[in-house]
Order: C-alpha cells, then structure tokens, then sequence
C-alpha cells in the first residue's frame, strides 16, 4: 500500500487542496488494521476506559431485547434530538431491565437513533450470551445483514453510521455474543414494542450525556476531527472541509475585505 507524501495534493470540488499527512495515514492504517486484526483480539482505545458507560449489567438469564430509536428534526425553536431505548426480557417474557437515554446530536438522524438502541444493548449484555433483537426498523435488519453478519470490507467505512456499526461488530467478537434480529410490526399491538418506543420518546425531555460521543464507540480504529468522531464517509468528510477551506479563502479575497469583514457577509 503506497502513502502520499507530506504536500501530497488531491483534488475536491475541482480546486487543489493540502492535505495534512495525519488524514491520509490515519485512513490507510485503519485500512490495514480493520482487515488483518485477528476475529479474537482485543483493541485498546484512546479513549479512557473509566469515561466509558456502564456496560455488563444484565444477567445471563436475558433472553431477548427490544429496542427501539427516536428522532426529531430540527425546527424554528428547538435543534434536532436523537434518543433510544432498550427493554430486556427473560424466557418467560418478565421485563429484567429497560434503559432508555438523551443522545448526542451527532449526525443526527432516525436511523442512528435506531442503531445506537442496538449497541446500549448489546453492552449490557454479559459475556457468551445468546440474544433475540426485536426491532420496527427493516433498514436496520437490512443493513444487519450486509454490515455485520457479512465478512468486514473496506466499503463499509464508506457509510454513514460506520464506526456504529463497527462498535457492534466488535462488541459481539470480544464478547462472544449470538445476536439473531427480528423484525416486529411498527406502531402494531406488541406490548414490549410499544414500551420501548414510548421510553425512546420521553428521553427527549432528559438531559443529554455530559460524557463524549466516543465513550460509545467500541471500535478498533476512530477517527476524529475537533474531538468527534467521524462517522461519515471519510471522502466526503474531507470534500467538505476543501470546500470550507475554499470558501474562506475565496471570502479574504481583497475584493471582499477592501469592503468590510468577510464575517459580515451572508454567504448562504
């Protein structure tokens, strides 16, 4: 695998950009890392371990999960909310335990509520548990089914959502978790179900985690940018911030700052 070197130039957003050495490295060696690691290894994060949540909390009795997302987008008066719930259950269908929690507004969507309900679930769970996922989001099975029961392939850090479903992927490696999904109707009259979505709705009304969105990754690799994480496709991340880079070169033109400050302008 061959690097760039340090003024190495790509082009995005058909302007020549420089890229920082770290970006591309940090892309190829996670590259590299996610396809050789061994299935039964353990990563070690740089995120701190003691500012991880809480996980391992259930007994090895729970049988089953329903989980369930939560998303409200943005309006006039208040910025969008992602939230989501988990109700664990045993054999013969007694609630052990429901969690529900306010999300980071990161990449905010109703699909990343929905995956998220699934990781807090999953680690809680103890080690070698066998558990049934009960889910009203047929994108989240269908995507299940291509991301993480499916051998690991360099395209999936390509999709939004990836370093989720990475954290999901590991989790279920060094726990040694069976995770079958079913798909249960949405808004129908499963009682547990339901439950979880009214719990994934009153979390909106709670406080958001004070503690940093990568104390939910599980990940092997991440990658950040300002101290979040990028879960994105890296491409398009990176053509964003040429684009950014190249308004604001275009906005200290001296044309625009012989006027006034490029800040006082409107450049929507």
């Amino acid at each position: 695998m061959g690097y760039p070197t340090r003024n190495a130039k790509v082009f995005a957003a058909y302007l020549p950009i420089t890229l920082s050495t770290s970006w591309s490295y940090a892309t190829s060696l996670a590259l590299v890392h996610l396809t050789n690691s061994p299935l039964s290894a353990s990563f070690t994060l740089s995120f701190p371990a003691k500012d991880r949540i809480e996980d391992d909390v259930l007994p090895p009795s729970v049988q089953s999960l329903y989980t369930d997302g939560s998303f409200r987008p943005a309006n006039d008066s208040l910025s969008s909310s992602m939230a989501s719930a988990w109700i664990a259950l045993d054999d013969d269908g007694f609630i052990l335990e429901s969690s529900s929690m306010h999300l980071h507004s990161c990449f905010p969507s109703a699909l990343r509520s929905e995956i998220y309900a699934v990781l807090l679930g999953l680690s809680a769970l103890s080690h070698d548990s066998s558990i049934s996922i009960y889910t009203d989001c047929s994108q989240l099975i269908s995507l299940w089914t291509r991301l993480v029961d499916s051998p690991f392939s360099p395209k999936l850090l390509r999709e939004s959502n990836h370093l989720l479903w990475l954290s999901i992927r590991q989790l279920i490696i060094d726990r040694n978790l069976k995770v079958d999904l079913f798909k249960v109707p949405a808004h129908g009259d499963d009682i547990y179900n339901i439950q979880a979505d009214s719990l994934a709705k009153d979390a909106h009304s709670s406080l958001q985690p004070t503690i940093s969105p990568l104390a939910f990754c599980y990940a092997p690799c991440l990658l950040t940018f300002n101290s979040l994480p990028i879960d994105m496709n890296i491409h398009h991340f990176l053509r964003s911030i040429a684009d950014a880079h190249a308004l604001l070169s275009f906005c200290s033109l001296a044309r625009f700052t012989a006027l006034s400050s490029p800040s006082l302008f409107d450049w929507a």
